[in-house]
């Protein structure tokens, strides 16, 4: 199951499989019929495979609704469960029928474009496009020259706090991404609201800080490497986080610095016991943590729909030595087998053309995919979206760019769990990264 899932799952409504939304006069059972080439000709029907998220699909019916109507197209929108969603992808070349238009998850993509499982789709975007696209967003999608897709939105991670108990103790968290707090000076605060909340409330069930979108112990790769890769300089190994042509782990995963950071993380869950070993942020919602590492729309759909009562704010994402926040998200991208590359392409286009693109992104209430876009929707200046939106322009950056995503990922979340729950840290670095080193090397033949 690809970890990014846990960010959007607090808010699915409703079942996670079957038909999601239909676009346009009528719509086809099933997908389009793959074909050994594409045609040119303008479909009658066409189909998209979507992740089960509401305010995503809903913003892509609205994107899409001109160039469907126009063009008198009829669109049937299907989704996939969370945990089919990379197989099924994955299995689109095997497949007799593939849709014409698939989200995926923007740190995959490279993936699929070396496994030769999506069209590149760069002859249908300007360079003035690609330049207005996000840099977060960019580098994943983007493989031997060829780009894949572009983003829907972009996401972004920040320190959400309880806002109630933080006055209480007399606690004014920065709002300027220029002020924004170490790891030693978040880790004092924390101890001591922890101590002090505790002792009034009489028990030990309250604590300084909540990591990740609560599926993952240490926030995963999307929230936890952010950690790690701020103890380094901006030009250091573990800053980069793995080596410039996504093939290697060594020497950037085990430098110094990172071990550094493990225990300091390690600490967190253990000799500090800053943070619940639980992976439900429930707590937050129930007044139990102070703060909360998370993205917009988890907090802010999260705690409207859980606590829509709390008082809570947003500071910046502490770091050591250098801020960092790693980004992107679901991508719109083409199966190298579906029926039109062309007028999936064009479709896709004019999604993310500029005041579609403003659309898709209103309707998600969620930052938008373009640069040009972040200073024209007021509600990205809202106090709870400030912050995330600032971080998107000055902080952000691509999870690790590597054709082995899937199995990067995976390996280094286990890592991070491992290593929360009290692990030997210099085995269990050592053994990761041996184990990514061996997964990875099964690119080299197609990096060139």
């Amino acid at each position: 199951m690809n970890k990014q899932i846990a960010r959007r799952s607090l808010l699915v409504n409703g079942g996670l499989a079957g038909l999601a939304a239909i676009v346009g006069p009528s719509f086809l059972t099933g997908c389009a019929p793959a074909n050994t080439g594409s045609s040119s000709a303008k479909p009658s029907t066409m189909t998209g495979l979507w992740v089960p998220y509401d305010t995503l699909i809903q913003g892509s019916q609205a994107a899409m609704a001109g160039f469907i109507g126009s063009n008198q197209i009829s669109f049937q929108l299907n989704t996939v469960p969370w945990a089919d969603w990379d197989r099924t992808i994955r299995a689109f070349p095997q497949q007799s029928t593939v849709p014409d238009v698939v989200i995926a998850d923007g740190p995959a993509l490279q993936g699929y474009a070396a496994n030769d499982i999506l069209a590149p789709l760069d002859e249908f975007f300007t360079k003035e496009d690609l330049g207005d696209f996000l840099g977060g967003t960019t580098p994943s999608a983007t493989w031997k020259g060829k780009f894949y897709g572009p983003a829907t939105n972009e996401s972004s991670q920040a320190l959400v706090y309880n806002k109630a108990i933080l006055d209480k103790h007399g606690i004014t968290p920065p709002t300027e991404l220029a002020k924004a707090w170490t790891w030693k000076e978040l880790r004092e605060i924390m101890l001591d609201i922890q101590a002090k909340e505790r002792k009034a409330r009489g028990d030990d069930q309250f604590w300084g800080i909540f990591v990740g979108q609560g599926n993952f112990l240490a926030g995963a790769t999307y929230t936890g490497l952010n950690i790690v890769r701020s103890n380094g300089a901006k030009d250091s190994k573990t800053y980069q986080a793995i080596s410039e042509n996504g093939l290697s782990v060594a020497g950037y995963a085990d430098t110094d610095e990172a071990m550094e950071a493990y225990h300091f993380l390690q600490d967190l869950y253990n000799a500090d016991g800053l943070s619940p070993q639980s992976k439900s942020p429930d707590f937050f919602y129930n007044n139990q943590i102070a703060f909360w590492i998370t993205n917009p729309d988890v907090a802010i759909g999260g705690i409207a729909k859980n606590a829509p009562s709390m008082n809570w704010g947003v500071s910046p994402h502490p770091y050591f030595k250098t801020p960092i926040v790693q980004t992107d998200s679901y991508h719109l991208a083409v199966p190298k087998n579906a029926k039109s590359i062309e007028w999936s392409a064009k479709l896709i286009a004019d999604m993310v053309s500029g005041q579609n693109a403003k659309i898709l992104a209103e309707k998600q209430q969620a930052i938008p995919m373009r640069k040009s876009l972040l200073t024209e929707l007021p509600y990205l200046q809202d106090e709870h979206m400030k912050v995330f939106t600032d971080t998107v322009a000055e902080w952000a950056v691509p999870r690790p760019v590597t054709p082995g995503w899937s199995e990067y990922d995976s390996t280094y979340t286990q890592m991070l769990q491992d290593i929360a729950t009290g692990a030997d840290i210099q085995k269990t670095v050592s053994g990761a990264v041996q184990s990514i080193e061996t997964k990875l090397a099964r690119y080299k033949g197609i990096v060139g």
